[in-house]
């Protein structure tokens, strides 16, 4: 069954677009994917072209309403890269959403800014009787910190599962997009181990909200 996909919080630097794209190319080994590219800075465009995978650029809410429905059923799965804001925007992605992915990262004003993507996220549940199925992870943590166990205790008590997998702060996934890869194409040992974390992130995910 076709599935969209979103990448959502409305906090900047969180990894939104860099999961997005690691996301739909993960995907594409196994259907048909088209991402949909929500935030007004397109960030995840080129990027996206160099990969040569299908994006399309739609920001305005009332188009995305209109629109989703009718891509999911072209396509084996939509990835919708959420912008960087509290908006009607995210509103909308997730009242058409079937799973939504919440990227944080494990820092105070990022902890907060979260809260407030949960509650977007149970007001969507509450009116679409439990869609979209939800998840949160943490996402450029630094290894063995205790701000990393204090964010994992903190994020477990959202109401919104927290995945055990974790992806780490590593350069090569900073470097990704200006070489217009993914880490599974780059070289070394540091992109072998970003690449086994989006692996079993993407598993764990697709094992419990599908």
């Amino acid at each position: 069954m076709s599935k969209i996909i979103a990448i959502a919080n409305q906090k900047g630097g969180t990894g939104k677009t860099t999961t997005s794209v690691h996301l739909a190319y993960w995907l594409s080994q196994r259907g048909q994917v088209l991402v949909v590219d929500a935030d007004a800075q397109q960030s995840s465009t080129t990027w996206l072209e160099d990969l040569n995978l299908s994006v399309e650029i739609i920001n305005d809410p009332d188009d995305l309403f209109d629109r989703l429905p009718l891509l999911k059923e072209e396509y084996d799965f939509v990835v919708v890269d959420g912008p960087a804001s509290m908006s009607e925007t995210t509103r909308v992605i997730l009242t058409r959403a079937d799973i939504a992915l919440v990227p944080c990262r494990p820092a105070g004003l990022d902890m907060h800014s979260s809260n407030r993507v949960i509650r977007l996220i149970r007001q969507a549940r509450d009116l679409r009787g439990g869609k979209p199925q939800a998840a949160l992870f943490l996402n450029q943590a630094k290894k063995g910190t205790v701000l990393l166990r204090e964010a994992q205790a903190a994020l477990a008590k959202s109401g919104i599962p927290l995945l055990d997998e974790v992806i780490y702060d590593r350069q090569v996934i900073t470097d990704a997009p200006s070489q217009g890869q993914v880490v599974w194409q780059m070289s070394g040992s540091a992109a072998s181990s970003a690449a086994m974390e989006f692996d079993r992130l993407f598993e764990e995910a697709w094992e419990k909200l599908s």
